[in-house]
Parts: structure tokens; C-alpha cells; sequence
């Protein structure tokens, strides 16, 4: 019986090409010839197909005396089927003269190859030999489809893979449950692991306290086959313990064949770079440059927003605004004058207490927003005229300013921001007629609530 080597000045399957190494033809020709009972089975390949190289397997009787094969002549795959019971009756196809019965079948994708089946006895064709010749044709036919596209998946998974593990983003692969089955290899650079020290695990395991809840509503959407694409902004905690801000790009995913939800692929980059940035644009906004305090229109959301949510106790508005600061921009000049209202804000902070808000409005005024009954106003109104009133280190000499502060109380002065500014600003009106570096409370009938 023949080895199943390829014809000489061909590819050895075995050997050269590696799209044909996984391919049994050999064993194959065995089975047809037993099953044909001829003296010779090939199947090969031709150089005109798309791997562009010729490749033939062989098996020969055992008592075959071995043929000049070298004078074989082999017709191409795309060629229609060709069956002869006797060569010597077709003596143009110039096939050598041991050849006397002679069948080929093309197979594969677009006649990538061919079967063919060779004794040197001329056999009458029957029903029955047409049939086994259809069905050993099939099955070598098929065999090369199956190789073909299982290589083009293979090829196909190669090219995924190299999108995956060469993409910046890291790439997760997850289950409804939201167990990681998959995680590229840059989420070394993202958050410090190797992929294999998160398969299996939950990235809720590692999202900030503050950002589970919504995490968690999103995953619930996942598990509940209701997503279909979501974006989540998350903080995770990176392997040597900072946290890392993240956005993913989550999208469902089904089953093909069902059409079921099975889990889910999210694409997740960091933003760190992003945050920083909409934190330093958010402070812009909403912060004066010059002392780092909320500005008019922070303090105006802020003052809203307590209102809003209804305190026990009296919700106090201070409206302050700096005596003789003036001179010390005419005297010392506007340098100086930011480095005491800069000063300024620092002892401002320094006596309130944390919760209270404390905002510039622009120029020498500020508001202050704390939730306190009138006793304890009157106490922090007291203390706050008298930091200010202490010298102020200022370009070699001392600044001396003085603070006076208009007191407005929610409800009784005002249930809205708007009224509650405009009652304060009438109160340090009034503080500092009566002599500043005071503070008084708002009266609607204009009488004195405090102490100038």
C-alpha cells in the first residue's frame, strides 16, 4: 500500500503548508480505493485555488507495480466530472497507457480540488460504481469545506484577537451575572492586574463605594436582559490602591441561535485625564479664583437646595460686606488688596463651622449660608466682626479693616433665595448706618434686630 506522500515537484501536506497540515486525505484515499476496489486514489489540490500551491495526496494498491507518475497528468479542479471506462477509447486526453479505467470529481469551494480514482483494468459503469463514486466524492468534498472553514474561523479568531489585546481599551467578555469570562490584556495598564487575576471575579467587587448603587442598577438592567447598550462612569480601585476613573460602553449580547440574552461585552477606557480636567472646569465655574470660596452662583444653587429641604431649625443668611477696603486698594494697592481678601476668606473659614457655606460674590462682599437658630447667629455674627477686625499682615505694614453683616432668617424674612438676599442686604444696609464693624438682623419694621 502506498505512503501517502505527495507526487515529486509537489507540497508534502505534511510538511510545507500549514493550512493543509490537519487534513487526513491520505486516509481518505485509502478507504476510497478499499471501497472502489482500483489500483490508485488521488485527491489533490491545484496551484490555481487560493492557497496558490499545489498539494496531492496518494494510495496504491499494494501488488500495483508503481506507475510513472510523473506522466500522470492531472486535470484541474474547476474542470466538470470525468468518467471513463476505458482511457485507450480517449486517446486526446493523453493519459499514459497503463491508464484504463479513469473517473475525477471536483470538490471543495469553487473546485479548490479533486478525487480521482485510476486502475489499470477498464470497469464498466454501473449505477451501483456511479453511486459509491458520488458518495467518496461527497465526503472528500465536504472534509475540504469543513477544513476550509474551520482555517477562515481560525484566521478570523486571529484577527479578533489581535483587535482585542492590541486595542487601548480593555475589552470585557461577561455573563448575565456579570462574571468576567474574558479581559483584554491592557487592563494591565489600567488598572494594574493580569487578566487572569479578574476572570471569574465581578467588577463590582472593585467599584468605589459612591458609584455602586448606580453601577449596581445598570449590571440589575444586564441581568434582567433590558439593556441594551449603557454607559457607566465608575471609580475602580487600581492593584496598588488608588482609585481610577473609568467609563464602559456596556451592550447586551444574545444568543444567535435563540435569540436570547447571554451576557454582555463592554469596551472600558480610563478618564482620569477627563475628571480632572471637568473638575478644574467645574471649580472655574463655580468658585471665585481669587480665595477659593463658592462664588454668587453656587452659593444661590446651594441656598436653594436647603430651602428645599426643609431644616428643624432656622435656615440664616449673612450678607457681609468689608468696611475701609477701599483705602487699603488706594493705599497699598490692588495687590495687596487680594492678599486681604484673600486673608479674609481664610478667617472666615476658620470660625464657621463645616457645614456652613460660605461664598464672595465679587468685590469686598460675602455670603454666609448656615442652618442655626438665632442665638448661635448672634454668637458667630459677633465672632466673625471681631477676626476681622484684627490686623491684617499686609506688604510690611497692617491693613485695618472692619466687617459689617446683614441677618436674614428663613421663614420669617423670606421663603425664597431671592427674598432672603434681598432682607440681608437690607440688614448690613442698615448695620452699617449704625456705625459698621456690626452686625444686625433684618426687621421689617425697620427696627435695629441686633447690635451696631
Amino acid at each position: 500500500m502506498g505512503s501517502g506522500c505527495s507526487f515529486p515537484a509537489t507540497s508534502d501536506p505534511q510538511q510545507g503548508e500549514q493550512p493543509f497540515a490537519t487534513l487526513r486525505f491520505d486516509a481518505l484515499c485509502r478507504t476510497i480505493r478499499a471501497v472502489l476496489n482500483v489500483a490508485l486514489v488521488v485527491i489533490h489540490l491545484d496551484p490555481t485555488n487560493e492557497w496558490g500551491t499545489p498539494c496531492i495526496w496518494h494510495d496504491t494498491a499494494p501488488e500495483q507495480t508503481p506507475p510513472p507518475w510523473q506522466d500522470l497528468r492531472l486535470p484541474a479542479g474547476s474542470q466538470p466530472t470525468l468518467l471513463l471506462n476505458d482511457a485507450h477509447a480517449h486517446p486526446d486526453l493523453g493519459l499514459p497507457p497503463w491508464v484504463r479505467f479513469y473517473a475525477s470529481l471536483p470538490i471543495g469551494p469553487d473546485g479548490a480540488g479533486r478525487v480521482t480514482v485510476i486502475d489499470s483494468h477498464p470497469q464498466p459503469i454501473t449505477a451501483s460504481l456511479r453511486q459509491r463514486l458520488d458518495d467518496c466524492g461527497a465526503i472528500a468534498d465536504q472534509c475540504l469545506r469543513l477544513h476550509t472553514a474551520a482555517r477562515d474561523a481560525e484566521e478570523q479568531e486571529a484577527e479578533f484577537r489581535l483587535l482585542t489585546e492590541t486595542s487601548t481599551d480593555t475589552i470585557v467578555r461577561g455573563t448575565l451575572d456579570g462574571v468576567r469570562l474574558y479581559i483584554s490584556p491592557s487592563v494591565r495598564t489600567l488598572l494594574g492586574y493580569e487578566p487572569d487575576e479578574l476572570i471569574g471575579q465581578r467588577a463590582i467587587t472593585l467599584t468605589h463605594p459612591d458609584d455602586v448603587p448606580a453601577f449596581a442598577a445598570l449590571m440589575q438592567k444586564v441581568r434582567n436582559g433590558t439593556l441594551e447598550v449603557g454607559i457607566s462612569e465608575q471609580r475602580q480601585r487600581h492593584k496598588n490602591g488608588s482609585w481610577v476613573w473609568l467609563e464602559a460602553f456596556v451592550r447586551l449580547t444574545h444568543d444567535r441561535h435563540s435569540g436570547l440574552p447571554n451576557g454582555y461585552v463592554s469596551s472600558v477606557r480610563g478618564v482620569d485625564h477627563r475628571k480632572r480636567v471637568e473638575a478644574h472646569l467645574t471649580q472655574l465655574a463655580s468658585h471665585d479664583p481669587l480665595t477659593g470660596l463658592p462664588n454668587r452662583s453656587l452659593f444661590r444653587q446651594q441656598l436653594q437646595d436647603t430651602l428645599a429641604t426643609g431644616h428643624g431649625a432656622e435656615v440664616m443668611v449673612f450678607y457681609m460686606d468689608l468696611d475701609r477696603f477701599k483705602q487699603v486698594n488706594d493705599t497699598l494697592g490692588h495687590q495687596s488688596g487680594d492678599s486681604v481678601l484673600r486673608e479674609v476668606a481664610h478667617r472666615l473659614r476658620a470660625i464657621l463651622r463645616p457645614t456652613d457655606c460660605i461664598a464672595r460674590l465679587g468685590g469686598d462682599e460675602f455670603t454666609a449660608l448656615l442652618v442655626a437658630d438665632r442665638l448661635h447667629a448672634s454668637d458667630l455674627a459677633a465672632r466673625l466682626v471681631a477676626t476681622i477686625a484684627a490686623p491684617i499682615p499686609c506688604g510690611g505694614t497692617q491693613a485695618h479693616i472692619g466687617l459689617s453683616i446683614g441677618i436674614a432668617c428663613f421663614p420669617d424674612h423670606g421663603r425664597s433665595a431671592e427674598a432672603l438676599l434681598v432682607a440681608a442686604d437690607q440688614a448690613l444696609y442698615r448695620a452699617k448706618a449704625a456705625g459698621r464693624n456690626g452686625f444686625c438682623f433684618f426687621t421689617p419694621d425697620q427696627e435695629n434686630g441686633g447690635q451696631a
